[in-house]
């Protein structure tokens, strides 16, 4: 029998802690997470990177297949991941969604669809994310 998982949308938020052991290889970055459905397997916190100091989220695309991780500064994913209920693997889809023009991340229920909105919204913060990059040249 294979270890208890869980959906995002099932989450008491109590329970056991992540694994906080890091995969080895390259990370995709969060992009080409957003509105696909993952399993989290843990998180390394406070992770010092040349962009400062970050949440490095371990996932799976499968259960089955290897892990691997994405790093992340949002307030919003963090302080789901660092809450002491939180069970792991959990089954969730990232979103992006928008709050006066500033784009965050969230965590779904991997049960959710995805709406024309949440493709619009993750459109909207690709362009808004090269906008600020091509500022920053």
């Amino acid at each position: 029998m294979g270890a208890e998982t869980f959906d995002f949308a099932d989450l008491p938020l109590q329970g056991e802690a992540a694994s906080s052991t890091m995969p080895s290889g390259d990370y995709p970055s969060i992009d080409e997470v957003i509105n696909k459905p993952i399993w989290v397997t843990g998180f390394t916190n406070n992770v010092e990177t040349a962009n400062g100091n970050r949440c490095v989220v371990n996932f799976k695309w499968e259960l089955e297949e290897a892990e691997t991780a994405f790093f992340t500064s949002s307030k919003k994913l963090i302080s789901v991941l660092t809450n002491a209920g939180i069970r792991f693997p959990f089954h969730t889809i990232i979103k992006v969604v928008f709050i006066r023009e500033m784009a965050s991340f969230v965590f779904r229920s991997s049960k959710e669809a995805i709406s024309q909105e949440d493709m619009d919204s993750l459109n909207m913060y690709l362009i808004k994310k090269r906008s600020y990059l091509k500022q920053r040249r």
